[in-house]
């Protein structure tokens, strides 16, 4: 085998080598998970899903996060879930037509649970809901539906509202 030989088959085996060791990466845009909270009342027949009429602020206690900001007419929602807190707690803050303001607070209790695609990929981080519980301003109740909180949008939550006669 001539030099050149010896060339052109060492070319296509780094060639050969380079296009086998090139492979996609199929990695989230977003690694951010959301819980969504889907908005309820009490009903004689059982319960109705219900739109608020008022407008809603949303933040994350102890931060500078809104994370809804004045929305309005909705009969759910999705926040993101923090990575490493054991507990979220969020303030749900209702401004009513005439201005009157009504705060209500809900603490989520979770397990915070590393999710791996691949090596190549950031870790993202999934959680499993152990509870929830809210002061009683305008929210009743709140119950967990959905305890796995992943890439899978699903209602997690269940926001009761008391009943207005």
């Amino acid at each position: 085998m001539g030099i050149i030989n010896q060339i052109k088959y060492l070319l296509i085996c780094i060639l050969t080598v380079t296009i086998i060791s090139c492979d996609s990466n199929d990695c989230p845009l977003n690694n951010v998970v959301y819980s969504t909270y889907g908005f309820y009342v009490n009903t004689a027949d059982g319960e109705a899903k219900v739109s608020v009429m008022d407008t809603l602020t949303v933040v994350a206690a102890g931060t500078d996060s809104i994370l809804i900001n004045r929305m309005y007419e909705m009969s759910s929602i999705e926040l993101p879930v923090s990575y490493t807190s054991g507990t979220d707690t969020l303030v749900f803050r209702f401004t009513k037509k005439n201005k009157e303001v009504f705060e209500d607070s809900v603490f989520i209790d979770k397990e915070n649970i590393p999710h791996y695609e691949s090596p190549d990929c950031p870790t993202a981080m999934f959680h499993y809901i152990t509870g929830i519980r809210t002061t009683h301003t305008l929210i009743e109740n709140a119950i967990v539906v959905h305890p796995n909180i992943n890439y899978n949008a699903t209602e997690n939550f269940k926001i009761y509202f008391y009943s207005l006669h």
